[in-house]
């Protein structure tokens, strides 16, 4: 394309015409012919007789102007005017290569892309270069033919929810190893990942190389997690800058089914930070409802963060020492425990051979003191695959003589013998309250009332590891609730009874949060490949690349230990999985996910994605013409 003061002319030879204008005008000028004056004595006769029609002898200026601006405008019409001309930022000839990242980097600005993409197709088809694609994400031998081939099918393509893998670049360097010269322009996304580097070589073994990247910073968000009565989130950006703020909304359904934002949460990325974290308090309830947290105006499917089993209604199993007494629902076991937790779990009674079957995700027992082989068994088995076992102590446990000398495996600490109370043998003055919890607890932070006190309890034995086990304590450091990790999974011993007769603890609101932190971090930690070994999880919704669940289909199941450790790709999408009635979700970014900029060697020429659309005016100035 020729272009002449700002417009570009896809035949500019047709301009030559132009100069027989000037020819056009005398031959114009001298048709009709001027008559030639001759006297003759008769046309006295004719005096003052008129014409009803009179000719002229000279053709007028302004419908010669008028024919000399057709023809002129049939002119420039045939030599194809363009307004907004994209002047050609390289030379070449030959086959041209468009490869594209194709990844979710890159769907916030795909329709820029798009555009992109199609205006060096329509460069391409005015030089009549072939050209072929390929897609990273999914690579495939590229065929070379005609740009207008290529640029019916643009709308067809659509970013993957992952990024190129090495496994798939070396795919690409063995499909481009025999295709003999060519140049390649390649529209990156904006974010490096392994094995770009000797892609790129590849391609510069075969010609010349220009890139295509947007200059906008991508975000992402990593999978949401539970910490401290709060879901934590954590935003990143791929390259550090100036202060920003992000807003993060919480996806869900209402209480009729609707799907809505449930609630907003602000972040701000200080100035040359690449990560901002901002925490997120919810009613359980409406916790619950959440399917996914979004970065709004971000539309990736790295700036979406699937929910699963991890933020969902706990499912608990009560299981008491001791039967009601009739009339007497306050002195019952599991009263205040029921009432703690009813509105923020779905509650499960029955013994512990009959709740271990529907997986649980916490057992609570009420001074229950020992358990026969055939129970105790399953329950470990049940704990170390990730369940929560939480304890209280009582008239039972205190009198028995379970984990007083070695350590019990359903215990998280080793017991004195008796207990301790007001008046008692190991007797305090009055009773005690509560110490402030520790950073490292999961009750850290709740507010402890002035109200309650402590009367009796059962002791832990001193023990190098008990420190590290106790997650609160009261005022004279007296350890209150102790904790171990077994396997997956979680022990907890309450050193109080679960009724009002050791402490005031479960008359107040305290308690609630208590029980409502440790059901709801039950499953807060995600399992790793050996729990999930031998399991075989079913993709339920997958995710596409702009960040949107569809139905899974037919899609095969997946090997448990490998839906952790796989890399993202088309075997294993990112999206919700299912095994039974439990979820764990894929994400894009995991909690280790780094986004890192793409950097270019210094001779390759990086444009940008900004393109002002063409203009054809051939049309208007032939229709005009007419």
């Amino acid at each position: 394309m020729t272009v002449l003061g700002g417009i570009g002319f896809t035949a500019p030879w047709l301009l030559a015409a132009l100069l027989a204008l000037p020819v056009l005008w005398l031959i114009l000028r001298a048709v009709p012919p001027a008559p030639i004056r001759r006297r003759f004595p008769g046309v006295a006769l004719l005096l003052g007789l008129t014409d009803d029609e009179s000719v002229s002898d000279r053709t007028p200026w302004w419908l010669l102007l008028l024919r000399m601006l057709t023809v002129a405008a049939i002119i420039i019409g045939l030599a194809g005017p363009v307004l907004n001309p994209q002047r050609d930022q390289s030379s070449g000839s030959g086959p041209l290569l468009m490869v594209l990242d194709g990844s979710w980097a890159g769907a916030s600005g795909w329709p820029r892309q798009m555009e992109a993409i199609e205006a060096q197709l329509t460069r391409a088809g005015r030089a009549g270069r072939p050209v072929g694609f390929m897609v990273l994400t999914a690579p495939e031998a590229p065929l070379f033919q005609a740009a207008d081939v290529w640029r019916s099918r643009l709308p067809g393509l659509e970013p993957a929810p992952w990024q190129p893998t090495e496994g798939n670049l070396a795919r690409a360097q063995a499909a481009i190893a025999d295709a003999g010269r060519f140049d390649t322009m390649w529209f990156a996304d904006g974010l490096d990942y392994d094995g770009r580097d000797a892609m790129l070589a590849s391609l510069r073994s075969h010609g010349t190389v220009e890139a295509f990247q947007t200059g906008a910073n991508t975000l992402a968000i990593a999978t949401a997690r539970y910490e401290d009565g709060a879901v934590m989130l954590t935003l990143r950006r791929a390259a550090a800058g100036l202060e920003r703020e992000v807003t993060v909304e919480a996806q869900g359904r209402d209480p009729a089914g609707n799907a809505r934002v449930l609630a907003t949460a602000q972040t701000t990325f200080e100035a040359d930070a690449t990560e901002a974290e901002t925490a997120l308090s919810l009613p359980s309830e409406l916790r619950a409802r959440i399917t996914s947290f979004d970065i709004a105006g971000q539309r990736s499917a790295g700036a979406t963060t699937l929910v699963d089993d991890a933020l969902r209604r706990r499912e608990v199993a009560l299981i008491g020492g001791r039967s009601d007494r009739e009339g007497l629902q306050l002195l019952a076991p599991l009263h205040y425990i029921e009432q703690a937790l009813a509105p923020t779990a779905d509650l499960i009674d029955g013994s512990i051979a009959e709740v271990l079957p529907a997986n649980p995700d916490v057992i609570v027992l009420a001074d229950i003191a020992t358990l026969a082989p055939a129970e105790a068994e399953p329950l470990q088995e049940w704990i170390d695959k990730g369940g929560m076992l939480i304890r209280f102590a009582g008239p039972r446990i205190a009198a028995s003589d379970v984990s007083r000398i070695e350590e019990d495996p359903l215990m998280p600490v080793r017991l004195r013998a008796g207990g301790r109370s007001v008046g008692g043998a190991m007797s305090w003055g009055e009773p005690k309250s509560l110490a402030p919890f520790r950073d490292s607890s999961p009750f850290y932070g709740l507010t402890i009332p002035d109200d309650v006190s402590v009367s009796a309890q059962v002791v832990a034995q001193p023990d190098p590891t008990l420190a590290q086990r106790v997650i609160a304590s009261l005022s004279d450091g007296t350890p209150l609730v102790t904790r171990k990790k077994v396997g997956q999974g979680q022990i907890v011993l309450f050193h109080v009874t679960a009724t009002a007769e050791w402490s005031s603890l479960p008359l107040s609101g305290l308690f609630v949060e208590m029980m409502e932190r440790l059901a709801t971090s039950s499953a807060a930690a995600s399992p790793d490949a050996e729990a999930l070994d031998g399991t075989t999880w079913t993709p339920v919704r997958v995710m596409d690349g702009f960040g949107t669940l569809s139905d899974a289909g037919t899609m095969p199941g997946i090997d448990g230990a490998r839906l952790l450790d796989a890399p993202t790709g088309a075997e294993v999408p990112p999206g919700i999985y299912a095994s039974g009635d439990r979820r764990i979700a894929r994400n894009v970014i995991g909690p280790e996910t780094e986004l890192t900029p793409a950097g270019w060697p210094a001779d390759i020429t990086v444009h940008g994605l900004s393109v002002a659309p063409e203009q054809p005016i051939a049309g208007w100035l032939l229709g005009l013409a007419i």
